[in-house]
C-alpha cells in the first residue's frame, strides 16, 4: 500500500495488491480521525483481472468506532457504511462541484449532450425563445423540435461545432493514451470502437462485426458510400521491434510481417467467398456489401516506443515495406492520428469561415 499524504494531513492511500475476486485495485483517504470516530472514503474498481478491463466501480464511506478492548479503532465492524456505483458517483461529484445560490431544483448538464447545445443557442440569441415554447406546447414532440432546430443555420452551425469539438477530445484522448507504456491493442479498440472518420472521408460507418464473415473477426470494418469494405487491424501500440537495424539499413519486425499476412489472409478469404457472402447479407440481412477486391490497413505500433532509433528512419522504413505491397498498408498510430488531426484542424477553419459569412436563419 503507497500513500500521499496533502495538506492539513490529509492522507490518500493506494492498494498494491487486490483485496477480493474481480478487485482490480482501490484508493482510499481518512476524511476525518477524532477522538471518538474514523470517517475513510474508499474507490474500488472491479472487473477482469487478465485484460484489466473496468466494469464497475463502487465509492464507499465509512465510519468506525474506537476498539472496545484495543487500541485505535475497529475497523472490523463499521458503525456506518454507505456507497454508490457507477454513474451515482458522476452526480454525486458533479453535486459537490455545483454552485448554487438560488432555491430550486437543478440538473446538470453534460457540455457535449444536444441538451446543452440547446441551451447555447438560446444563450447567443439564435432560437427564439418564445417560439421555442410555442413549439413545445402546440406538438409536444421533442423530436420533431430538435429537427427543426437542427434545420436552421444556427442549428446546423452548433451541431457541427458540437461534432468538431467531441472528435478533437477523443483524437486528444488517444494521443495521449497510444503514448503510456501499458496501453494494449485491447485498449485502443475499444476507445476507437465507431470512430470510423479517423480513417478519412471516404468512409461513411462500420460495418455489423456479427457474423460478416465466418471463421474470422475484423477489428474494424469500414463502410465506404458506394458499399465497399476496408478492413483494419489493430495491433499494439508498444512493438519494440517495429524498425529494427539490418545489416547497413532497416528493416520492419516480425510483429509487423505477421500482422500483415493476417490481413492477407483475411483479403484472400474474402477473395474466395466474397460472391456468396455479398448475396447471402443482402437476402438475409438486407444489407448490400461489396466485397470484391477489398483493402486492408494494418495500425500498429508508435515511434515514441522505440529506443535510438528517429522518427524519419521509421517512416522511411514503413514506406519502403508499403511500397512492395498491393492491398495492404502499414501506419502507425502516430500516423493514424496526426492526419485525424490535421483533417479536424481544416474542418475547423472552414466551419469558423462559414460561420462569419452565414446570414442569420
Amino acid at each position: 500500500m503507497e500513500s500521499s499524504t496533502t495538506g492539513d494531513d490529509f492522507t490518500i492511500w493506494v492498494a498494491g495488491e487486490n483485496k477480493g475476486p474481480g478487485q482490480l485495485g482501490a484508493t482510499g483517504a481518512v476524511l476525518k480521525q477524532g477522538p471518538q470516530v474514523c470517517k475513510t472514503v474508499t474507490l474500488s474498481t472491479f472487473g477482469d483481472e487478465d485484460t484489466q478491463d473496468v466494469r464497475r466501480r463502487e465509492l464507499c464511506f465509512r465510519s468506525f468506532p474506537r476498539h472496545p478492548t484495543k487500541p485505535g479503532f475497529d475497523f472490523s465492524n463499521p458503525q456506518r457504511r454507505w456507497s454508490c456505483e457507477n454513474d451515482e458517483i458522476v452526480r454525486l461529484v458533479a453535486f459537490l462541484e455545483a454552485q448554487v445560490s438560488e432555491k430550486g431544483r437543478f440538473r446538470v448538464v453534460d457540455t457535449a449532450s444536444p441538451t446543452a447545445t440547446l441551451l447555447m443557442m438560446l444563450e447567443r440569441g439564435e432560437v427564439d425563445p418564445t417560439q421555442l415554447v410555442t413549439a413545445l406546447q402546440r406538438t409536444g414532440d421533442l423530436e420533431q423540435l430538435a429537427r427543426a432546430i437542427a434545420a436552421t443555420n444556427a442549428g446546423i452551425s452548433a451541431v457541427r461545432e458540437a461534432t468538431l469539438t467531441h472528435r478533437r477530445q477523443l483524437v486528444a484522448e488517444l494521443q495521449q493514451l497510444v503514448r503510456q507504456p501499458t496501453t494494449t491493442e485491447t485498449d485502443l479498440q475499444r476507445k476507437i470502437e465507431d470512430a470510423y472518420w479517423l480513417f478519412g472521408g471516404r468512409y461513411v460507418g462500420v460495418a455489423s462485426r456479427r457474423n460478416l464473415v465466418p471463421l474470422d473477426q475484423h477489428d474494424i470494418p469500414l463502410l465506404s458510400a458506394d458499399g465497399t469494405l476496408h478492413i483494419v487491424e489493430l495491433k499494439g501500440p508498444v512493438i519494440p521491434k517495429l524498425v529494427h537495424p539490418w545489416r547497413n539499413h532497416h528493416i520492419v519486425g516480425n510483429d509487423v510481417h505477421e500482422a500483415t499476412s493476417q490481413a492477407m489472409n483475411y483479403l484472400r478469404g474474402l477473395d474466395e467467398t466474397g460472391a456468396t457472402l455479398t448475396t447471402a447479407h443482402l437476402y438475409d440481412q438486407g444489407v448490400n456489401y461489396d466485397l470484391r477486391r477489398v483493402h486492408a490497413t494494418v495500425v500498429i505500433g508508435h515511434p515514441d516506443h522505440l529506443e535510438a532509433i528517429d522518427e524519419r528512419v521509421v517512416n522511411q522504413t514503413i514506406r519502403s515495406y508499403n511500397a512492395h505491397l498491393s492491398r495492404v498498408e502499414v501506419i502507425t498510430y502516430k500516423d493514424l492520428f496526426d492526419v485525424a488531426e490535421r483533417a479536424l484542424t481544416f474542418e475547423e477553419a472552414e466551419h469558423n469561415s462559414k460561420t462569419t459569412t452565414r446570414p442569420a436563419a
